[in-house]
């Protein structure tokens, strides 16, 4: 993969925030080029990455078609990771996840796992520990999207993983997520310095009518909402205005995996924003140096060139995620007041009355023996999967 080379970057505290790049050419095999304005990674140094990342899927009752393709465009030599709270009645969808992954491990010979989020085993392994918040009152993992990546974080780490990715399970196209795969570990290459982390931009949101017709969104209903206020908190507290932030939603997002292991993380929708809020928070606005990253936190945005096809949820989700994503940033000490009268007036705007919720929020995985807590819960449950 060939992309431009990064160039514009701002610099907040002990975070480098580089602003977009595209992706030049998807298949970069005979570039010569002198790295003055392109940047690629050679095939050698990619497979290494490939080894030494971990996928995570969190998946809810996905097709399973969609979801066998998702994975094959994940690289052969990656862990992958399914983080399932799908349904088990009336019909058993979370089982249909393990046989397909057991099909994948013996036809493909793929290194992969499945994890069950709701498993009663999560609940033996996590109380007691840092992570028990994860817990509900039955004490089983809370139903949520961030709660399931980080119990994906700590497979990652259990697993030997340097570095996480993130794939959402609802992918259409196989094609574009092996294109996100070569994104993240074409950013995992790229000069950084201490922590990195590797963000999509997709350059279409392809929305799927009933009549067959198909129409591409530049911007995403909920990212566009949240970039924009971001770069307003952002703007304000530097006393500069600037558009930075072109993933504030990102879905598909990658990171190292000592940097997964030391954030905080938000529950449910509420994680893609919250990440970039919460290290905005404790690497610059606080004015120290981030404890866990001395030698700070490098964040690439990468613009890749296939479309993100996805199944359309309602109205009512986007409300919600919206309402989300606001509330990270609404709830932390980078809104000022201009900034969350702004954020209300937005939220009047979908109809939305109340105040932005404030988003439950973790402690890292790393405080916990993740290694141990992974293992124990692959001992105890009934129901996972793991490949030899």
């Amino acid at each position: 993969m060939l992309i431009e080379h990064p160039r514009r970057v701002e610099r907040y505290g002990a975070i480098r925030l580089y602003d977009v790049v595209r992706v030049v050419t998807l298949n970069g095999l005979g570039f010569e080029g002198d790295g003055g304005t392109l940047y690629y990674v050679g095939t050698e140094r990619a497979e290494r990455l490939a080894r030494d990342t971990v996928f995570v899927v969190p998946v809810k009752d996905e097709d399973l078609m969609t979801l066998e393709g998702v994975i094959a465009g994940i690289p052969q030599g990656s862990w992958v990771v399914i983080v399932s709270a799908s349904s088990r009645s009336p019909v058993d969808r979370y089982m249909d996840e393990v046989n397909l992954a057991k099909m994948l491990a013996r036809t493909a010979e793929r290194r992969i796992a499945v994890l069950y989020q709701r498993d009663k085993a999560w609940g033996d392994v996590l109380r007691g520990t840092k992570l028990e918040p994860l817990l509900d009152e039955e004490g089983r993992v809370r139903k949520g999207k961030g709660e399931g990546m980080i119990l994906g974080v700590i497979a990652a780490a259990a697993l030997g993983g340097r570095y996480v990715a993130f794939v959402d399970s609802d992918n259409y196209v196989p094609g574009a997520v092996a294109e996100y795969a070569w994104a993240y570990i074409t950013g995992f290459s790229l000069p950084h310095t201490g922590h990195v982390m590797v963000r999509i931009k997709w350059p279409f949101k392809a929305k799927l009518e009933v009549a067959g017709d198909v129409y591409f969104r530049r911007r995403g209903r909920v990212s566009m909402h949240t970039n924009t206020i971001l770069n307003y908190a952002l703007s304000l507290a530097r006393r500069i205005e600037t558009d930075i932030v072109k993933t504030g939603n990102s879905g598909e997002h990658a990171m190292s995996i000592d940097l997964a292991l030391n954030m905080e993380w938000a529950g449910g929708f509420a994680i893609e924003p919250y990440q970039l809020v919460w290290l905005l928070e404790n690497c610059w606005i606080n004015e120290e140096a981030c404890p866990f990253a001395p030698a700070g936190v490098t964040i690439y945005q990468i613009e890749t060139r296939n479309p993100h096809i996805h199944a359309e949820r309602g109205d009512e989700h986007i409300v919600d995620m919206i309402a989300s994503s606001m509330g990270t940033i609404y709830h932390s000490s980078l809104a000022q007041e201009k900034v969350k009268r702004r954020i209300k007036m937005l939220l009047e705007d979908y109809g939305y009355e109340a105040e932005p919720p404030m988003p439950r929020v973790y402690p890292p995985p790393g405080s916990i023996d993740y290694e141990r807590a992974f293992y124990d819960y692959i001992a105890r449950s009934e129901d996972s999967f793991i490949s030899e």
